[in-house]
């Protein structure tokens, strides 16, 4: 796969990781909250082998913080309607899973 494929493709798990910490966060559902850590968890180990395969610049991070993002709230809108947050704390937790991970 080359750059621009990883690229795409990590962002989606970012994307992930960041809401699926969002609605952990914000659900009221107790019963969620297992299935939900186990998500994070899984998806992080996905984005790790992903994050190896190429050295990350700001310029890609910040692009990656970026497509991210506008996956979470595509996500958002359609799976989890229900759970509300800001666009700052998204913001803030997508830039916080980034910098982890790259």
């Amino acid at each position: 796969m080359g750059k621009n494929d990883v690229v795409k493709s990590l962002s989606k798990v970012i994307a992930n990781i960041s809401l699926h910490k969002l609605v952990l966060t914000h659900t009221n559902k107790p019963e969620s909250k297992h299935f939900l850590e186990s998500e994070i968890a899984e998806y992080r180990s996905v984005a790790q082998v992903k994050s190896q395969e190429f050295n990350w610049n700001d310029s890609d991070k910040r692009m990656i913080s970026e497509i991210s993002l506008k996956i979470l709230k595509s996500t958002k809108e359609k799976k989890y309607p229900d759970v509300e947050f800001s666009d700052k704390e998204a913001e803030k937790i997508v830039s916080e899973t980034v910098n982890d991970l790259l």
